[in-house]
């Protein structure tokens, strides 16, 4: 698989970033329980194929997602391109941040991170700040590679460029049914030369077609803004969602699967990357089977018509949901600024 050169390090990515949040999962997880064994076959899998760049993070699993990652690696670390994400750091925890992400490599077996991540951000300008220096500060001490956040909005990239805080890469929700980093966000990445990495292409599975009615959804995947949260007492939103919208999308996506032959989960994926600017699509995979239908989507080029009517189809829920960044917090509890 051909890779891209991140325009503002010397990292070179693939299209395809492997989701790594199953990783590590044990029995009543989100995920499930994966074995190491599953993940050290999807891993070679990945790397046999070009596929360099693993996406993790220090919440997934409890570090277990780090540990299975840094075993099935093993050997072949150097071939990788591994996204870590530090959760948001409070003051009392910031003097610890060296030893948080030298723990981190010691759960994936590396001496140096290539791309470390703020996960989210928070309002506080001033502890944004703290935790942005103290990223920088990890960097210059060599045990990060590059430096990048994870669902930054416009104000809080505002503080990171006023620092001068090298972005190299945002990674953000980016699919058919949520579309608002179009509006600010994907403008501002796209002059300021920063990567967007896409995650959750599918939706946590919504766009692949599998499911025949809005109430065969699980209500696990039902807790983001685009579903009502009075049916569901997952969902902490408070609002009443775009539910008829998101009919739409979904019936508009099986007929141009009908008549384009293109199944809907390589549909959703590949109309991901048709967009200026997304450096990669970053999806989950339990298997190699998942692996090498996540690789044909990525690698297929939709044509015009396909694009335009996706485009189309999806137009209504974005208008819904203009300026909703936060896939499960609306309005003034929105974490995304």
């Amino acid at each position: 698989m051909e890779q891209t050169k991140l325009a503002l390090a010397d990292i070179s990515i693939s299209p395809l970033t492997i989701g790594c949040w199953s990783f590590g999962g044990e029995d009543g997880s989100y995920w499930g329980a994966q074995s190491q064994q599953a993940v050290n076959e999807l891993v070679a899998e990945a790397l046999d194929n070009g596929i360099n760049t693993f996406d993790t993070a220090f919440g997934y699993n409890d570090g277990r997602s780090e540990q299975s990652l840094g075993e099935a690696l093993g050997r072949r670390r150097r071939e990788a391109v591994i996204i870590n994400k530090i959760p948001l750091q409070t003051a009392e925890q910031l003097p610890g941040y060296r030893q948080a992400v030298e723990d981190s490599l010691k759960r994936l077996k590396t001496d140096q991170i290539d791309l470390m991540l703020i996960h989210w951000p928070t309002r506080d300008q001033d502890l944004l700040r703290a935790n942005l220096e103290a990223l920088q500060s990890v960097q210059a001490n060599g045990l990060v590679r590059a430096v990048g956040v994870s669902n930054f909005g416009p104000g809080a990239l505002r503080v990171a460029r006023e620092m001068g805080f090298p972005v190299v890469l945002n990674e953000l929700a980016y699919n058919l049914m949520t579309r608002a980093i179009e509006s600010e966000v994907l403008p501002i990445c796209l002059e300021n030369q920063i990567g967007i990495a896409a995650y959750m292409p599918l939706m946590q599975g919504i766009l692949t077609g599998k499911y025949e009615s809005l109430a065969d959804i699980p209500p696990q995947r039902r807790r983001s803004i685009q579903f009502d949260s009075r049916l569901n007492p997952d969902a902490r939103h408070g609002g009443t969602g775009a539910e008829a919208e998101v009919l739409v999308l979904l019936d508009a996506m099986r007929q141009i699967s009908d008549s384009s032959g293109i199944p809907q989960s390589i549909l959703a994926t590949a109309w991901i990357l048709a967009k200026p600017g997304v450096s990669t699509v970053v999806a989950g995979c339990r298997s190699v089977n998942q692996l090498r239908e996540n690789a044909r989507a990525v690698e297929t080029r939709l044509p015009a018509d396909v694009l335009s009517a996706l485009d189309r189809a999806s137009q209504p829920l974005l208008e819904k949901m203009d300026g909703e960044l936060d896939l499960w917090q609306s309005g003034s509890a929105s974490r995304i600024w």
